[in-house]
């Protein structure tokens, strides 16, 4: 189980890396008629699913239900994520990319909350 252990907590720096990734491209493509890099869109979905499975095997094998916060917290910014990522497939840009940088500042921000409160 610490190899479990480690591997979440190891991962949540790449997942807020490529979070922080996209929200800085996405803040500088604002003003012009384009979106995020698809690549890094699919690498930040990737590691966050990644992340919340690797969450709810040790929320299971661990056992630990009486402090919940953290992984509902968690559950909510990664389905926060998945619902604005899809709602903004069908949005022509530049309001794409303006929608998918808002979306992710606020999953960034439940994720904080959710790590360090």
């Amino acid at each position: 189980m610490d190899f479990l252990l480690e591997t979440h907590s190891g991962l949540r720096w790449l997942v807020l890396v490529a979070l922080i990734a996209m929200v800085v491209i996405g803040l500088a493509k604002w003003s012009k008629d384009s979106s995020h890099h698809p690549a890094l869109v699919s690498v930040s979905t990737i590691l966050l699913d990644v992340q919340a499975l690797l969450g709810i095997i040790l929320l299971v094998v661990n056992g630990t239900w009486d402090d919940l916060f953290h992984p509902v917290v968690m559950l909510i910014a990664v389905g926060l994520f998945k619902i604005g990522k899809i709602r903004t497939e069908k949005v022509e840009e530049p309001t794409r990319g303006k929608r998918l940088t808002a979306v992710t500042i606020l999953t960034l921000v439940v994720i904080l909350l959710g790590i360090y409160l």
